[in-house]
């Protein structure tokens, strides 16, 4: 006869809770001491009795044992006597359930001693958001304490208990006088509400480390790819992997430390990695091969660019060898589940580490046909296509197509998608498909700007002394472009000034001469080094060939962006001669443009407006490279003027580009013709202190902004935001016969 284990029975009425209390007690047996199961049996029957029926109780009796077992004696005790005390008593009453039900995710992201934290966290948020209309009673239920509670997991999961703190308090200053608002951010349904949760994340944002990674593109690769980081949690892309395509890197927006490998130098590896691709790889034909066939053929061609890439700096090796895993050989057992992946993370291993512990005939084979590749000086993309054939032909195995595969410790998170190395041509059922996208209007363009990715930037809130984290969205596009010779027209027109402008500007071309010793061609020999060429050739060693000196123009250090506010304002005609501000603007524009490339000087034009801080545009209409030419007087000749103002979002963005340049003196110019300003600001006073606050910014960086202002009345306000640092243009006809001598004299 089988014994039937009986247990002490529960004091309910409810046979809705007998019924789990009969399927949980032996689990509560197994996990929890002789006091902890006390303190269960008596927190059921307690919630069952407090006039909120049997969900209560219900849901304690399925998540208790484990949370008693993990938080040790007299925490189930102190989570009931919290659950009724503190929220059963007032009229958040609904939100008991939920709260117990946390427990569940609770237990998984927390430490066995942080239960008083995360119920302190739960008190906290209580007292700030249930209230009470006349002050003296809680009369009204926490608007967004279920919402929270149902987002628990991810909260304590990316961020740390302070990190929690600052996302509620973020929220209570906004929204706790609006409880739909209120709900909407403690559900992580808003905008700002994810912006914050991110920047609280654990680990380093991309956006704190960015110059130091572009610093690190521009060194290596003389590149300068735009980053475009995306955030896996909110967008859903926890598979995604990264890629450069259509010169943009697309990486994640954080990372944490990994294996003893710091955030920074993951960050490093991939962006090398990339960009090691879109040197060295190029694309071939995808669709007749498969995809186990593309899989191994993508090992051999990252190994293959990774390994070009360390002949050019060696120091990349132990970069992306300290993120490669090394496996057992033998952790996978093929006959009941794939070991594709464990194979691959071998190979991967073995193809850039010569001290690999793998002993595989097959895979010493492989390694070594690759070395010989490499060793040969010529390879290609489709080297690697046919080594990743031979391989897998090798290695097959029956267990290959078993739907359990072996995933442990087979990724290497710093490597891409290998987008780079693909062409899938049954994609165009006709040639004109291919090239459809060359030839889209400006309004079709117009409407697909939300398909490229912004940049986003925080704005300053006076009136909390802080910032709303990745409030603008700033969207970057090239210029529309028309004739260029309506420029040219406007030099001819003001052809006196040019002239005048020309001996000034001779007396500013630097003069000076630069020696560049150590050339291997030049004008005149290097006597120092050139004997010492001698001496090595009697002494039998290799000469130095860099036996001459060459000379160079000393040049201006200066960089220079000039940053025009294209908003609708600039319709406005002024003057007799019925111009409008814009077209006074592109004649300014147009001789500013001419006399900065007389001088040589790093020189930059963009223009902005803005459409709510959801949509602020960035036009380049010249970049730091171009040379005053056709293409560029054929944007400047098209500008439009529309929407509104948001000036800090604009200064903020042009500043991340004015501060990758290397000059010793980075000029800011910005002409307006009024104050900050968008449809969706409410208070006047709001952008001009963000603006303000943006300038600063751009100081704090070394860099000098200086506004000319077109507005008459543009002392009640100019002031506040650029100091002492401006000028006001009151006659504005007189204005391209200004702006090119006030920027003469400010780079004197």
């Amino acid at each position: 006869m089988v014994e039937i284990k009986r247990h002490k029975p529960l004091d309910c009425a409810f046979k809705t809770v007998q019924k789990v209390f009969d399927l949980n007690i032996d689990q509560a047996y197994k996990k929890l001491s002789e006091q902890s199961l006390g303190e269960y049996y008596k927190g059921a029957e307690f919630l069952a009795k407090i006039g909120q029926g049997d969900v209560l109780s219900i849901a304690f009796l399925k998540v208790m044992p484990w949370v008693g077992e993990f938080y040790g004696e007299g925490s189930i005790k102190k989570i009931v006597d919290f659950a009724y005390q503190n929220i059963s008593r007032t009229p958040n009453k609904a939100a008991v359930e939920p709260f117990l039900n946390s427990f569940i995710v609770v237990i998984e992201h927390t430490e066995n001693n942080q239960l008083d934290e995360y119920l302190s966290l739960i008190e906290y948020h209580l007292k700030k958001t249930t209230f009470s209309v006349h002050g003296i009673h809680d009369t009204h239920a926490s608007p967004s304490l279920i919402s929270m509670l149902g987002n628990m997991g991810l909260l304590l999961e990316q961020l740390e208990f302070k990190g929690i703190y600052e996302w509620i308090d973020y929220g209570l200053r906004y929204f706790q006088d609006h409880p739909e608002r209120q709900e909407a951010y403690f559900s992580l349904a808003t905008a700002d509400s994810k912006a914050v949760f991110q920047r609280q994340r654990k680990g380093l944002l991309f956006g704190d480390i960015e110059r130091e990674i572009n610093l690190f593109q521009r060194a290596l690769w003389k590149t300068n790819f735009m980053y475009a980081p995306y955030s896996p949690d909110f967008e859903k892309l926890e598979h995604f992997h990264p890629y450069l395509e259509d010169e943009v890197i697309r990486l994640p927006d954080i990372y944490e430390s990994l294996g003893g490998v710091s955030a920074c130098k993951r960050y490093k590896a991939l962006v090398a990695h990339l960009i090691a691709h879109h040197q060295f790889s190029t694309k071939i034909v995808a669709d007749n091969v498969s995809p186990q066939q593309r899989f191994f053929a993508e090992v051999f061609e990252d190994a293959r660019v990774e390994y070009l890439a360390i002949q050019k700096y060696p120091g990349l090796r132990k970069l992306w060898l300290d993120l490669i895993p090394i496996v057992d050989e033998f952790d996978c057992d093929d006959s009941n589940q794939s070991c594709l992946r464990h194979r691959a993370i071998m190979l991967t291993r073995a193809l850039l580490d010569d001290n690999h512990p793998y002993e595989n005939k097959i895979i010493l084979d492989y390694v070594e046909k690759f070395k010989t590749l490499m060793g040969a000086g010529e390879s290609s993309t489709a080297d690697s296509l046919s080594l990743g054939l031979g391989y897998l032909i090798k290695t097959r195995s029956v267990a290959d197509a078993l739907a359990k595969i072996y995933f442990e410790n087979t990724e290497v998170t710093y490597r891409d998608d290998n987008r780079s190395m693909w062409l899938f041509i049954e994609d165009f059922d006709e040639e004109d498909e291919i090239f459809a996208h060359e030839q889209k209007t400006d309004e079709e363009d117009e409407d697909d700007i939300e398909v490229i990715p912004p940049h986003y930037y925080d704005e300053w809130d006076y009136a909390y002394d802080s910032y709303k984290p990745d409030w603008t969205a700033v969207y970057e596009r090239l210029h529309t472009h028309t004739d260029a010779s309506k420029i040219d027209r406007i030099l001819d027109k003001h052809d006196a000034l040019v002239k005048q402008l020309k001996k000034v500007l001779d007396l500013l071309k630097p003069q000076n001469k630069k020696r560049l010793r150590y050339q291997e061609e030049g004008a005149e020999l290097d006597l120092d080094i050139a004997l010492r060429s001698v001496i090595d050739i009697k002494n039998g060693t290799q000469p130095d060939t860099r036996i001459n000196i060459d000379f160079e123009h000393d040049s201006r250090s200066v960089s220079v962006l000039l940053l025009l506010d294209l908003s609708q304002s600039l319709n406005e005609v002024v003057g007799s001669l019925g111009q409008t501000i814009l077209e006074l603007s592109q004649e300014a524009v147009s001789l500013l443009g001419w006399a900065v490339e007389q001088l040589g000087d790093n020189f930059a034009i963009a223009g902005f407006n803005s459409d709510t801080r959801q949509k602020v545009m960035y036009y380049h209409i010249k970049g730091y490279s171009e040379h005053w030419d056709d293409t560029v007087k054929s944007r400047l000749a098209d500008l439009k003027a529309e929407y509104s103002t948001r000036m800090g979002a604009a200064i903020r963005h042009g500043a991340h580009y004015l501060d990758l340049q290397e000059s010793d003196k980075k000029l800011m110019l910005i002409l307006t013709d009024g104050e900050p300003a968008d449809i969706d600001m409410h208070d006047p006073y709001a952008l001009i202190q963000d603006a303000h606050k943006a300038v600063q910014e751009v100081q704090q960086k070394g860099m000098y902004p200086y506004c000319i202002s077109l507005d008459k009345k543009a002392d009640e306000y100019i002031g506040d935001i650029f100091g002492s640092h401006y000028s006001v243009i009151d006659h504005i006809e007189s204005l391209p016969q200004e702006l090119p001598k006030l920027f003469l004299s400010l780079t004197k």
